[in-house]
């Protein structure tokens, strides 16, 4: 089984990004995947444009079942309004079935421990669900550094370093994930001695499968494939770490 958990639809305002149900279907048929996370790319900073995209991932996910199994992630702009912040979190994940949370630091504009970001940890707390953290590109806000604040004093919230910090902040993602114990690291875009250094200090447990771009998944299969020889660890990496952490109960 593969679950890959960090995916993108929609239309992306920041990045000028695109993806459509279409495109996802045909890319996790064609690379036999059984399913993922699907996050919205960055919509334009209005509740209402949040709440229109949210909707659309619920509608795909449940179209896809029981031939693929996919959830939501909520990525809901931190600096929104509290009371507004909360309500959007909680439709998603009581009403919706969204398994995680998600604060993109570059494109949110957001310190990952900041006053609205430790807002977000305390939503997730609230919620029982992870929070995944853009790290890599965008420092300072995106350097994993920035996240060891928020995580600590947030010890029952998974936090997952989306990127794991990308070729550039690896190391530091590495730090994060060694010295604390609710920390995981997603490495898409991370080359294979970069995700080799982080197996060898954290092992396969702390380590999460996703493409990002679908253009970048038979990349990240390889990547693995060849880097993990060991089937059982393989496994974890593949979807038993997801299942795990965002409670999948595959």
């Amino acid at each position: 089984m593969i679950i890959d958990s960090h995916v993108h639809l929609g239309e992306d305002y920041v990045f000028d990004e695109v993806n459509t149900e279409d495109e996802l279907t045909k890319y996790y048929d064609e690379f036999n995947i059984d399913g993922g996370i699907i996050q919205p790319f960055l919509p334009r900073p209005y509740i209402k444009d949040h709440q229109e995209i949210h909707n659309r991932i619920a509608a795909y996910c449940k179209k896809m079942r029981p031939r693929k199994k996919f959830w939501g992630m909520a990525s809901i702009n931190p600096h929104f309004r509290p009371e507004d912040y909360d309500k959007e979190a909680e439709r998603c994940i009581k009403e919706l079935g969204f398994v995680a949370i998600k604060i993109t630091t570059l494109g949110h504009a957001c310190h990952p421990s900041s006053k609205d970001a430790y807002h977000v940890y305390e939503v997730c707390e609230a919620l029982k669900v992870p929070l995944m953290i853009h790290t890599g590109n965008g420092v300072p806000f995106a350097d994993p550094i920035s996240v060891y604040w928020g995580a600590k004093d947030h010890p029952d919230v998974p936090v997952i370093l989306a990127h794991a910090g990308s070729e550039t902040f690896n190391q530091q993602a590495r730090l994060l994930a060694e010295k604390l114990d609710n920390v995981y690291l997603e490495p898409s875009w991370c080359g294979t001695n970069a995700v080799k250094k982080m197996i060898a200090s954290v092992g396969c447990s702390k380590i999460l499968f996703s493409s990002d771009n679908l253009d970048q998944i038979p990349v990240e299969l390889a990547k693995y494939r060849q880097i993990i020889k060991n089937e059982d660890d393989l496994e974890k990496v593949m979807w038993k770490n997801a299942n795990d952490i965002f409670k999948l109960n595959l």
